[in-house]
């Protein structure tokens, strides 16, 4: 069944979409509900597809062990909403899970697995690349987030 992609049409990150884009991407997600404080998923499980999110809001982060204690403590990365996209890396490179996302509160969310990623290769190679154009500027985003991040610890620990 055909999902709802109104939500990402006139966001500005999906802009070079078409509508014949929209309409081959409709057929190809699954739509997943996921209760707030539900894993959508953890560190290190397979890195098989990415999300949209339609509803709601995801948190992004990590279990890290500070230094000179036993127990992992969560560090925050980023808390996503409607229309953004997360597990990106994992279409990309294939490696596991980088980090757990949660869902902050009640969400929906569409996900496009690995396979029907590269069948769209294959088969609409024009949507592929605009999906790929997509992933690419998402991570030189957070990229650059990142790097203002360095700045900020850089000076306060100068």
């Amino acid at each position: 069944m055909p999902v709802d992609l109104t939500v990402f049409k006139d966001a500005a990150p999906y802009r070079a979409f078409k509508e014949q884009d929209w309409n081959i991407l409709s057929g190809l997600l699954k739509e997943k509900t996921v209760k707030s404080g539900e894993f959508v998923f953890k560190e290190n499980d397979p890195g098989d597809g990415f999300y949209f999110i339609r509803s709601g809001k995801v948190r992004i982060s990590k279990q890290v062990i500070p230094e000179g204690k036993k127990a992992p403590q969560e560090h925050l990365l980023t808390v996503l909403t409607a229309g953004n996209l997360f597990g990106e890396m994992a279409l990309v490179d294939g490696a596991p899970r980088s980090a757990d996302a949660i869902a902050e509160a009640d969400s929906v969310v569409f996900y496009l697995s690995q396979s029907e990623y590269e069948k769209l290769e294959r088969e609409q190679p024009s949507t592929a690349l605009r999906i790929q154009d997509l992933l690419v500027a998402t991570l030189c985003s957070r990229i650059r987030a990142v790097n203002r991040s360095f700045e900020i610890i850089r000076f306060w620990c100068t």
